[in-house]
């Protein structure tokens, strides 16, 4: 495994769910975690519509992540009010992801990670509309969103959201993240994922041959 270190935090829009990996991850497990996250994308995507079913496609998500050796100690998924007169699904998101790190690691970095990356995506709008696809004939809000870091003992750490809502369509809403929840229920999910290097080492030359050119197509990463 390479031990150089990434300089740079970046975030990757991969089939349309975010994910933002931190500055320090070792430049293998940073490829690692982006090919896992793009695998286990593609198959809840293959058996399931996460705009249908974003409990369901949620939990398929994650059973996959575990096969390829991520372990899961702590996942939710529930009913939640929004309280305020207007919140967006992506500010949701961010902060279901702000408050696991937090509890598990201390501190507001992973938080922090997520709305960067989150933040970003207003500057790569026209590429965004390039890689993502599915959001132009759904009648509700779903955001997949992700932050993962590697602590200072090497071990590699995910904190995912899933956050889905009945809502209007936006046309111009590349993401879905736009969508206004109003004192609305909406479901939000959460997890917290430790990847186990021996078991994933095992699985990556699979990984990478069923993901092909997928993994450069289909994925737009950039620096936040």
């Amino acid at each position: 495994m390479s031990d150089d270190k990434t300089s740079a935090d970046a975030g990757l829009l991969v089939e349309g769910n975010l994910l933002a990996c931190g500055a320090g991850m070792s430049d293998q497990h940073r490829q690692d975690v982006k090919n896992a996250f793009h695998f286990a994308t593609l198959a809840a995507d293959k058996v399931l519509d996460i705009e249908k079913d974003g409990k369901a496609w949620y939990d398929k998500f994650l059973d996959a992540m575990r096969d390829v050796g991520f372990t899961t100690p702590k996942r939710s998924f529930e009913m939640e009010t929004s309280t305020e007169l207007s919140v967006t699904l992506g500010a949701v998101a961010v902060r279901v992801i702000g408050a696991a790190g937090s509890a598990l690691l201390g501190g507001t970095a992973v938080g922090e990670l997520a709305k960067k990356a989150f933040d970003k995506l207003t500057t790569v709008e026209s590429d965004t509309r390039i890689v993502h696809h599915k959001k132009k004939s759904k009648d509700r809000g779903v955001v997949g969103m992700a932050a993962c870091v590697e602590t200072a003992k090497g071990d590699v750490v995910m904190v995912m959201s899933c956050v889905q809502s009945t809502a209007p369509n936006i046309d111009d809403d590349v993401l879905g993240v736009q969508f206004k929840l109003d004192k609305s229920d909406y479901y939000a999910g959460q997890a917290v994922l430790t990847l186990n290097s021996f078991v994933y080492e095992k699985v990556r030359a699979t990984i990478e041959e069923k993901l092909g050119v997928r993994s450069v197509e289909n994925v737009l990463q950039y620096d936040i």
